[in-house]
C-alpha cells in the first residue's frame, strides 16, 4: 500500500514513500488501460510549516497499446515526477476553490494518508489513449517496425463494385485530373 503514517512524518519530518500498484488492481477498472508492469512510485513525503504535507516524486509503468497502424501489440514505457499536495483544514487552501485538482483536503482525525488515488489520477492522466507511432527514417514505424507505406496506399482503380451513389463524385473527380 502506499501509504503514508502522518504521526511518524509529524515526528521525523520527511519519509520515503515507495511501492506498486499491481496492474490487476480494482482501481484501474473502467480504466481501459491494459499495464504490462506494475505502477511503481518513489519518492518522498515531507510535512511543511503550516501541517500541509508534500509529496514529491515519480511513477513510471509500462501500458500494452495496440498500434494504430498495424494492431501489434506494443509496450510503451511512461513516466512522471509527481507532487502532491494536500491541506489540513484551516489552511491557506480555505482561499483555494473546492474544485482545485492541485491541492487535496487532509482530514484532521486521520492517522495515514493513501496515496493511491492520487497517483490514479496522475497516471490516467499522462497515459495515452492512441498511439500513432513516427516514422523513422527508413520508413518503417519506429515502433512495431512495419513499413508505414502500406498504410497509405490508395487503391488507384476505383472498385468495379462501386455503389452507384458515388458516381457524381467519381465524375467530379475525373473532370479535375482532365
Amino acid at each position: 500500500m502506499l501509504t503514508v503514517d502522518l504521526l511518524r512524518l509529524l515526528r521525523e519530518q520527511t519519509l520515503p514513500v515507495r511501492g506498486s500498484i499491481d496492474p490487476n488492481a480494482g482501481l484501474w477498472d473502467g480504466s481501459e488501460l491494459a499495464f504490462a508492469e506494475p505502477v511503481d512510485v518513489v519518492g518522498a513525503a515531507s510535512v511543511t510549516a503550516d501541517g500541509a504535507v508534500v509529496v514529491r516524486g515519480s511513477w513510471k509503468c509500462a501500458v500494452a497499446h495496440d498500434c494504430d497502424r498495424c494492431l501489434k501489440r506494443l509496450r510503451l514505457p511512461i513516466g512522471r515526477p509527481m507532487n502532491l499536495v494536500y491541506m489540513p483544514p484551516g489552511g491557506w487552501e480555505s482561499e483555494v476553490p473546492d474544485d482545485d485538482p492541485d491541492v487535496r483536503h487532509l482530514d484532521a482525525r486521520a492517522h495515514k494518508l493513501d496515496l493511491i488515488d492520487a497517483i490514479r489520477e496522475e497516471v490516467l492522466l499522462e497515459a495515452p489513449r492512441y498511439v500513432l507511432p513516427a516514422e523513422g527514417d527508413d520508413g518503417r514505424c519506429v515502433r512495431c517496425g512495419v513499413p508505414v507505406d502500406r498504410f497509405r496506399n490508395v487503391p488507384s482503380e476505383p472498385e468495379a463494385d462501386a455503389d452507384p451513389r458515388w458516381a457524381a463524385l467519381t465524375a467530379l473527380q475525373s473532370d479535375q485530373t482532365n
